[in-house]
């Protein structure tokens, strides 16, 4: 039973549904692909929560991500039993409007301070150059991204260690349907080496509906369906036990 709580092959990645600020209420098909190994859910968005629906070793079983009050639920729904955690920072999503998606870039960093630079042009589009200043063991670290004016996507990033980022926007692309634009991205560290990903955005939710990695690390959402969502899907049911509570009740009565 604890295996089948903590063993969660099948969530998404955080970067994955890092861009579900301003998406309406839809379900869409969760795929994961990591190598030979291929995991999919049912998944469910509405108002700022996400719930993911899967099979654990044969148990139903489903993940809340509750950015409402910044929970995060394990539900064995074939037992009736629950498990709640705080949410780690990094798991929060930040509502706002698309319209000012990612207006302060200090919004993705814990204590940072930033410092609006000017407006500029990479690669022949308009973006926003912005400063970050991290404090790192005591020391600054410098950040240096520029913003597409448009999109509110990072489209160039260099690091004070040497480090940095580079994305090329490809407009007017369609994914499983949807009107998209595609984001290559090239990460490159202070040695030199380079890696390469790539993302989907769908136009009209404002989040990313693939994202590959090499050829065989790859996430992706399919047969989105706009469509209201019961609330109660991601709240802890009446009839369901706390995990622990059901342990001790369990060795009581040994």
């Amino acid at each position: 039973m604890l295996k089948q709580i903590f063993s969660i092959s099948i969530l998404l990645t955080a970067s994955l549904i890092s861009g579900l600020t301003s998406a309406a209420s839809f379900t869409a098909d969760a795929i994961q692909v990591r190598g030979d190994s291929v995991s999919q859910a049912k998944m469910y968005w509405h108002d700022g929560n996400v719930r993911f629906e899967y099979e654990e070793d044969g148990v139903a079983m489903a993940q809340v991500f509750d950015n409402t009050n910044n929970k995060i639920l394990w539900l064995d729904t074939d037992n009736k039993l629950y498990l709640q955690r705080e949410m780690p920072e990094a798991d929060k999503l930040i509502s706002q409007s698309k319209a000012h998606k990612n207006e302060d870039p200090c919004k993705q960093f814990v204590g940072a301070e930033c410092l609006f630079l000017k407006k500029a042009k990479i690669n022949g589009r308009e973006a926003e150059k912005w400063l970050i200043t991290l404090n790192n063991n005591g020391n600054d670290f410098h950040i240096f991204q520029w913003v597409d004016t448009r999109y509110k996507n990072i489209i160039r990033q260099e690091n004070s260690d040497g480090s940095g980022l580079t994305v090329d926007i490809e407009e007017d692309q369609t994914m499983n349907g949807r009107p998209v634009r595609k984001m290559t991205m090239t990460a490159y560290a202070a040695n030199g080496e380079q890696r390469q990903g790539i993302q989907w955005y769908d136009n009209e939710l404002e989040i990313v509906i693939k994202q590959q990695y090499q050829s065989d690390v790859v996430d992706e959402l399919k047969n989105i369906k706009i469509q209201e969502i019961d609330a109660s899907l991601f709240i802890v049911p009446e009839s369901y036990r706390l995990f622990d509570d059901a342990i001790k009740t369990a060795q009581q009565t040994e």
